[in-house]
């Protein structure tokens, strides 16, 4: 008998606008201006490092919403069964302010103003333009029960229909052939480079999003909730992985026309491809890659604080105070936010990482020692690339892990990981329970 007989699965229909919804919450500035620069960094490596950019990207994504779906629980709940509530609490509120109101919606919002608006108006200044992202952020995260739908129907297809444009035009007719790489570590670039999109982190607060989402559209059986996220998870990944590629060859190919930093590649590279319609496409594509992401993660938040405060914190006033705070993170500017950004992923993503593939095991309570010294040792290990994130290049962490296996590619933490989780799991009674 199919295990999925007797489920109640969404219409075709829902579970395509929630994917594009959730694509679309996915797809911010971060794979707009990453691939192109990696893709012409690797040059004619470029297929390596989209590999390691969808290794962190979509496979994490992937990794992510199945976790959630597997364990039918949201991020504070999964990392609070393996060092307790305390340490749920704290994981969970800080990948919320990171890929929320502290880091991306600032960064979403002013990376519109820089890289869209100032385009086609360039006297009009940061404030106005923050000043209306931050509004229309509000009214489109309010009413909690048709954020999807207007993400999912109204906005994503405009995203998805520019971004293809934009990516068989360079497929068809490519400025240029990709050049010899600048970097002997392709697959290593492209991982870094994946865990500035912070989507893995996105997906698994975002998962317990669309778990309430599906219960706004009558689904409240947990089981039919997690059949369905089985299903939308893997086509968000899929989608995110075909974006990402295409624009890392773009970037391989008609970005090697251009010696343009970060963000001004990817300009140069629609218009060289379109002419000013190009700019034009890209303008708008930016903009609205950033607005649904900032749509997506406020109204997240709004859940997510919520659950967090046990029902004390409400969903509107959440929304609007994430909106204040980004309006006036993104007052200083793009090059800012992504310098304070990326330390903190460093630390964070690890022990992320250990969480989700734990999660994906049918039995946590045999893994949960081996997950906790897994968590505690992924960060304990990452601490040298969080100080070198954050200027001290030359602290004895790094020193020390870079020596490690991958670590000349930012991975030290991850054999340390395994090592240990496999001896305190060999070790551990649980193991051994029936």
């Amino acid at each position: 008998m199919d295990p999925t007989e007797n489920k109640q699965m969404l219409p075709l229909t829902a579970i395509a606008i929630i994917a594009a919804a959730l694509f679309s919450g996915h797809f911010g500035v971060g794979d707009t201006i990453f691939p192109p620069i990696l893709g012409r960094d690797t040059g004619t490596a470029w297929f390596i490092a989209a590999m390691g950019y969808g290794i962190i990207n979509s496979v994490g994504v992937l990794i992510a919403y199945l976790a959630v779906a597997r364990q039918q629980q949201t991020l504070l709940q999964m990392s609070s069964k393996a060092l307790g509530r305390w340490f749920g609490v704290v994981f969970t509120t800080m990948s919320m302010l990171i890929i929320g109101p502290v880091f991306i919606l600032p960064r979403v919002s002013s990376a519109t103003h820089e890289m869209a608006v100032a385009l086609f108006f360039p006297n009009c200044p940061l404030w106005v333009t923050l000043l209306v992202f931050f509004v229309l952020n509000f009214f489109a995260a309010y009413n909690r029960a048709q954020v999807i739908d207007t993400m999912g129907k109204l906005l994503s297809p405009i995203l998805i229909l520019f971004m293809a444009i934009l990516v068989i035009k360079g497929l068809i007719s490519p400025l240029a052939n990709p050049g010899a790489a600048s970097t002997k570590h392709a697959l290593g670039e492209g991982i870094l480079n994946g865990y500035n999109t912070m989507n893995a982190l996105g997906a698994s607060l975002m998962g317990g999003w669309v778990l309430k989402d599906m219960a706004l559209r009558g689904i409240t059986n947990e089981d039919d909730q997690a059949e369905n996220l089985k299903v939308i998870g893997p086509i968000v990944a899929v989608l995110l992985l075909l974006a990402s590629t295409g624009l890392t060859y773009l970037g391989a190919s008609s970005g090697f026309a251009y010696d343009a930093e970060i963000g001004i590649l990817t300009v140069n590279i629609a218009a060289g491809l379109l002419g000013l319609f190009g700019k034009a496409i890209f303008a708008v594509l930016l903009a609205l890659a950033c607005f649904t992401t900032s749509v997506g993660l406020t109204s997240t938040a709004g859940d997510v604080f919520q659950e967090l405060s046990a029902g004390k914190l409400k969903y509107e006033p959440i929304v609007g105070l994430s909106s204040v705070i980004g309006f006036l993170l993104g007052l200083f500017g793009l090059n800012t936010i992504i310098q304070y950004t990326t330390p903190w992923l460093m630390l964070l993503y690890p022990a992320l990482v250990v969480i989700l593939l734990s999660n994906l095991l049918p039995n946590f309570e045999r893994v949960k020692n081996a997950t906790a010294a897994g968590i505690v040792t992924s960060v304990l290990f990452s601490i040298g690339d969080f100080l070198a994130g954050l200027g001290l290049e030359g602290n004895a962490f790094l020193g020390f892990v870079s020596k490690l296996p991958l670590g000349d590619q930012g991975l030290g933490w991850v054999v340390p990981t395994i090592i240990v989780i496999l001896i305190v799991q060999l070790l551990s009674p649980q193991a051994k329970a029936e």
